[in-house]
């Protein structure tokens, strides 16, 4: 058995993976052993450029910025394969490298075992290992699930509160407890979402600070909370101020807490992002993308001036590249009921269709059925349906006049508590139910399509396409007119009512806005 000591990154499992590789050892003969030591104390700051972000990671000690997430050894001295020469690693591809990348972020002890067995057997031919009927695609499957779900939940759930400009950066902060490794995925998507705000979003495993152009990921020491009781918190901190004074001055999206836990972890990173970093590289220092430079409320407020007059042209979408992961997809042979292009038929009740008016000139798209819409077969008829009434009803628009159809026809849930709870459909899913959205749109021919949240607008315009810098627009694409807004259901789970009454609005002004263009 080969002990691998090894930093809890996915970085350092894919270069001690490939090592392993080309030595012929098999999962069985390997155990790995998560280290935070396993890194050299004095490595030097790396800059990963995410997408339109710069990333520089680690944050081993108070003076000195560390590799924290893209470093790790590993003793090959008493390690030997079957055979001395080396064999060659086949291509891995960057599908199925992804995969694993957001598998890794599974906090689990086996995860880097199971991440190389799947590897293993792929490179021996095994392509069922990721099928859903293996038990390792099975399990590296729900792991990537749990992994996408929780990045969502922070990406949505945490809250930032606003500290006195007088004290510095950073602008905002951000408290959030995930269960696993997901801080870097939601911190490099809150980057552009907040523009030139400073902000730190802080974990119990770590924490991103962004200063407007550069987003740092900072793994803490085991002793750092001993470090932090250690400095002024008077000197770096805002006092904490009581829920009742917080909750009256801070904007919708941001934190309210007391927690002394704050001022620590935030008193600690100012010492630790205050040391001098190691020099980062002209290229990286770029203006962020243009968009709302502030969470929530500057978004709410850019949808409440209303539509543009003249829509916004979005490029096309490239074709799918499609691989041995992911072979294109069939025909259907028969009508929705039996479609088998993706798993979610598996567990869902009904295949659920769209309704409306034949010749309606607005279609309104959703991300998938609901419980009610699930177990009924008719499109918007559980809460999210009935608060679409009320809206359609403040808009002056007649449902009877509208088509009302999925994104995604398949209910898409896991089992939690024993209640199904709603779960993301998956790009590979939404593209699997592009045949019946293009069916529909081509028979109905609308004027103007209104898309209900992300993944609907996704579905109509491409990947690349985000919803929180288009609301308020409307999108031209195919031909055709497309009026994003947010879902119903996302007010619906709004506690605040203040925000959800912003949500309201901001629906009503996109069904507004599409009555005027099909009429026009």
């Amino acid at each position: 058995m080969k002990r691998i000591p090894i930093e809890p990154s996915f970085a350092a499992w894919r270069r001690t993976a490939r090592t392993l590789l080309r030595q012929g050892v098999e999962p069985g003969q390997i155990e790995w052993i998560e280290s935070d030591r396993a890194a050299a104390p004095e490595q030097k700051g790396l800059d990963v450029a995410v997408g339109d972000v710069a990333i520089v990671h680690g944050v081993r000690s108070p003076a000195a910025i560390g590799t924290g997430a893209d470093s790790g050894t590993i003793d090959t001295s008493n390690m030997s394969g079957p055979s001395s020469t080396a064999a060659a690693v086949p291509a891995i591809p960057r599908e199925l490298l992804a995969w694993l990348k957001t598998a890794g972020c599974f906090r689990a002890p086996d995860r880097w075992a199971l991440l190389y067995r799947v590897l293993w057997r792929w490179t021996r031919g095994e392509r069922n290992v990721l099928d859903l009927n293996d038990a390792d695609g099975a399990l590296l499957n729900q792991r990537i699930r749990d992994v996408e779900h929780e990045t969502d939940d922070l990406l949505t759930l945490t809250l930032f509160r606003r500290r006195d400009p007088s004290m510095g950066p950073p602008e905002f902060v951000g408290w959030y407890e995930p269960h696993h490794d997901v801080l870097e995925r939601a911190a490099a998507r809150f980057a552009p979402r907040m523009g030139a705000s400073t902000w730190t979003l802080i974990t119990p495993h770590g924490a991103a600070f962004w200063n407007g152009m550069l987003l740092r990921i900072g793994q803490p020491l085991p002793d750092e909370a001993e470090y932090a009781a250690q400095v002024s918190v008077s000197d770096q901190v805002p006092d904490q101020v009581s829920a009742q004074a917080s909750a009256a001055s801070a904007m919708t999206g941001e934190a309210i807490t007391s927690e002394p836990t704050e001022a620590l972890w935030l008193a600690y990173y100012a010492s630790a992002f205050n040391a001098a970093p190691s020099p980062v590289p002209l290229r990286y220092w770029r203006t962020p993308p243009a968009g709302p430079p502030l969470p929530a409320h500057l978004a709410r407020a850019r949808s409440r001036l209303g539509a543009q007059s003249a829509p916004i042209t979005v490029p096309d979408t490239p074709p799918v590249e499609y691989s041995a992961l992911t072979p294109p997809l069939l025909e259907p042979r028969g009508p929705l009921a039996t479609c088998r292009r993706c798993a979610l038929w598996r567990n869902a009740t009904h295949a659920v269709a769209g309704a409306g008016a034949a010749d309606a000139a607005i279609m309104v798209v959703g991300e998938q059925p609901g419980e009610h819409e699930d177990r009924q077969g008719e499109p918007f008829t559980g809460p999210a349906g009935q608060l679409l009434d009320t809206v359609l009803a403040r808009a002056g628009v007649e449902r009877a006049a509208l088509y009302l159809t999925y994104a995604v026809k398949h209910y898409k849930w896991e089992l939690i508590d024993q209640q199904r709870v709603h779960r993301t459909p998956a790009r590979r899913e939404v593209e699997a139910c592009q045949y019946w959205l293009e069916r529909e749109l081509t028979r109905i021919a609308p004027r103007v399509v209104v898309t209900l949240g992300a993944t609907a607008l996704k579905a109509l315009t491409g990947a690349h396409t985000n919803l929180s810098e288009y609301l308020g627009q409307t999108i031209f694409h195919g031909g055709r007119l497309v009026v994003p807004t947010y879902h119903p259901a996302y007010a619906l789970r709004t506690a605040d009512a203040r925000l959800r009454a912003d949500i309201e609005a901001t629906i009503v002004t996109a069904f507004s806005r599409a009555a005027q263009l099909a009429n026009g």
